[in-house]
């Protein structure tokens, strides 16, 4: 059975990835959940939301993700030394160097698609149960870090379920960073791009970069009020000393969305200007192959009329006049060259 349970003093963390008909059998009969939350959580028909049940409250979260190289969280992307970039979970940076970024997300991956995946935090009075699909290592790395010393489990579960949760949601929070640092970083990459010429792959990735963008918008837009509200002291249970701990995640999905605005922005204005750009280029090849047109027109009525070696043509038999007719159409062709340049048509 895939439950993992770690206890300090009457408090219980328990992980449970990737739950199966076992886990939900185990979860209904032994915590009394309400089933329509066990099976809106089986359906991921719920959306971001706080309720509260007589035994436990529950808070469901959406996170983003990016599927990169069979690892579901890109923060187990390991850097230059071999070390897993998370490192710490509760001392995530949000900001990162280009060489931390590329690490983070190389560029073969840059097309990924970004994904959301739900967790549902299940607190009671002396446990904390957390639902998720594996997605997101830092569940799994503060749960392991809670088995491995006695320190670790008395700064996570030492002050009860409800900080425990605040934990595990920063971190999630937190890992959001990256996410947007390195959306940032393809857009850095797609506008140096368009200074030498615009691709598939580089229209490409203005289409995956707008669309993540999106996903990630409708993804925090829904969190930022209910942090708001768990943060004004809506919900009893959650707040008293937790309240200005709230505030901190709150301030963080405040950052998130201001620079999800700013790469909306970026991206956009970037992709209006790949497309004039394209158009430009579109109307200098009209405009190339409208004078080649407009200057071999004259040549082409005059070859076709004697090359029919129709009889009474005039001239056709004098090689002089119609060296001097090619010259004269010449000529024209030479006017109207100059008359484009002169209109500043090419």
């Amino acid at each position: 059975m895939n439950i993992q349970t770690v206890k300090f003093k009457d408090i219980s963390f328990i992980n449970v990835g990737k739950p199966a008909d076992l886990e939900i059998k185990y979860l209904k009969s032994n915590f009394g959940f309400n089933p329509l939350h066990i099976d809106d959580y089986i359906h991921k028909t719920q959306v971001p939301k706080v309720e509260i049940d007589k035994n436990y409250n529950l808070i469901v979260l959406d996170f983003p993700y990016f599927n990169l190289n069979g690892a579901n969280n890109p923060m187990k992307v390991p850097d230059k030394n071999g070390k897993n970039y998370l490192g710490s979970i509760l001392t995530i940076p949000e900001t990162l160097s280009s060489a931390a970024l590329s690490q983070l997300i190389p560029p073969e991956e840059k097309k990924q698609r970004l994904l959301s995946s739900q967790v549902d935090f299940f607190i009671g009075k002396d446990y904390l149960v957390v639902l998720h699909d594996g997605s997101f290592s830092s569940i799994d790395i503060i749960f392991s870090l809670c088995q491995k010393t006695l320190h670790n489990r008395e700064e996570f579960l030492g002050k009860g379920p409800v900080f425990l949760a605040y934990r595990i949601i920063d971190a999630l929070v937190d890992s959001c960073f990256p996410i947007i640092n390195g959306v940032m970083a393809t857009i850095d990459k797609i506008d140096k791009e368009l200074e030498h010429t615009t691709t598939p792959d580089t229209i490409e990735d203005i289409s995956v970069t707008r669309r993540n963008i999106v996903v990630f918008h409708t993804m925090i837009k829904p969190i930022i009020p209910l942090f708001k509200q768990i943060e004004e002291g809506k919900y009893q249970d959650l707040n008293g000393t937790m309240q200005p701990f709230w505030g901190n995640v709150l301030d963080h999905l405040h950052k998130i969305w201001n620079r999800l605005e700013d790469a909306k922005e970026l991206i956009e204005g970037i992709s209006d200007s790949n497309e004039s750009l394209l158009s430009y280029r579109n109307n200098e090849i009209v405009k190339f192959l409208t004078v080649i047109t407009s200057i071999a027109f004259p040549f082409v009525i005059v070859n076709n009329l004697y090359s029919m070696n129709v009889v009474g043509l005039p001239y056709a038999t004098d090689k002089n006049i119609v060296f001097i007719l090619f010259s004269i159409i010449f000529a024209s062709g030479i006017v109207i060259l100059a008359y484009f340049r002169y209109r500043k048509w090419i």
